[in-house]
């Protein structure tokens, strides 16, 4: 079976040709477009199928990214017009990412209009934490009646990053026991324990949690109320805390390779923007290896944690007094493997590879 993959970001939109054999999956080839301002997302995907061009007359099914399946999505399913109204209906707690989605299953079946299509979903990852995670402390009756609960997000890339470090270690995922950092444009962490989501930082959007290029991540819910008092309209706040805030709003670039260049060079807010970054990772990591009973293995992923040899080097310092330390070569030649010292619990730097992950998910399915 050959699948086309498409995972649509909000940095970038990628997609990848995988191979099917049995239960053996291979990802072939990859491509990707970089989210240009003022180019629609459609325009993007089509510009990526453009690409792969005669490759596509070979394609038996697609799968793509969803972010947000909410309640009812919790496992890969087929896509149909009920599946496709149901991510549509959802677009109001992943306003940045559902409409991508979207987009790339219109533009999909527009090309490709009688393969099937499976929608593979970040939120079902994290589907099965106990209820004591996926609950705020809010009344119960709203809580039920609004869904209003902590799903989570960045699964496909969680489960991914063990899945790397599984396979590194040749044992299998249910092996795996420690916290993954997705690390990009999004950031988010896990804590996974025998190779299932126990606690993420995302919650009932992909707001919630860790400083990220753009998003504030946590904020007191009384700062909403307090801005909207001020005469900010709901639209506005959405925008301020999805769009202008995170490093982009503190240090005016979303971009840390830009920032740590600007750090260098004498930049103050380029240095709080990264200051505030790495605390808040290293407040949730602590914080995840005290669910998880101790200290357990630490792994980097996504843009930010695959290149940034300096921001994993900060995060672990910020972490030693559980232990970490990291080899100063391994860490800067950034290959995937190991990167701790043989007396630290293991830290590792992996390829984030979502799109080998819903590669076997489409295969499973059909």
């Amino acid at each position: 079976m050959r699948i086309l993959v498409l995972n649509g970001g909000t940095g970038t939109v990628k997609a990848a040709l995988a191979t099917a054999t049995g239960e053996h999956v291979t990802v072939d080839t990859r491509y990707s477009v970089e989210a240009r301002p003022g180019c629609d997302v459609s325009a993007l995907f089509s510009e990526l199928l453009q690409q792969i061009g005669n490759g596509l007359t070979s394609i038996d099914a697609i799968g793509h990214r969803v972010v947000h399946g909410g309640l009812r999505f919790s496992a890969p399913v087929r896509i149909d017009s009920e599946v496709e109204a149901g991510i549509a209906a959802l677009v109001p707690l992943a306003p940045l990412h559902n409409p991508v989605a979207l987009a790339g299953i219109r533009v999909a079946r527009t090309r490709l209009p009688d393969k099937p299509m499976v929608a593979v979903f970040d939120t079902a990852f994290h589907a099965g934490r106990s209820r004591v995670s996926l609950r705020y402390g809010l009344p119960t009756d709203l809580t039920e009646s609004l869904a209003l609960y902590r799903y989570g997000f960045h699964g496909i890339a969680h489960v991914s990053l063990a899945e790397a470090v599984a396979e590194f270690e040749q044992r299998t995922v249910s092996d795996f026991t420690g916290v993954t950092l997705q690390l990009g444009h999004g950031c988010s962490a896990c804590a996974i324990r025998n190779g299932g989501s126990v606690e993420t930082s995302m919650g009932f959007t992909p707001l919630e949690g860790l400083v990220m290029t753009t998003r504030a991540g946590d904020v007191d819910p009384a700062l909403v109320v307090y801005l909207l008092r001020q005469g900010r309209s709901a639209d506005e706040v959405e925008d301020l805390l999805l769009r202008r805030s995170g490093m982009l709003g503190i240090a005016g670039s979303d971009d840390m390779r830009r920032l740590l260049h600007a750090e260098a060079d004498g930049d103050q807010n380029a240095a709080f923007a990264i200051e505030l970054f790495v605390r808040r990772i290293v407040m949730t990591v602590g914080a995840y290896f005290t669910l998880l009973g101790g200290v357990a293995a630490l792994v980097f992923g996504g843009g930010i944690g695959e290149n940034a040899a300096a921001i994993r080097a900060r995060v672990a310092a910020g972490l030693s007094a559980w232990g970490l330390a990291i080899d100063p070569e391994l860490n800067a030649r950034g290959e995937p493997g190991r990167i701790s010292t043989t007396a630290s619990p293991p830290v590792y730097v992996m390829r984030t590879d979502e799109e080998l992950h819903i590669a076997r998910a489409v295969a499973r399915v059909l």
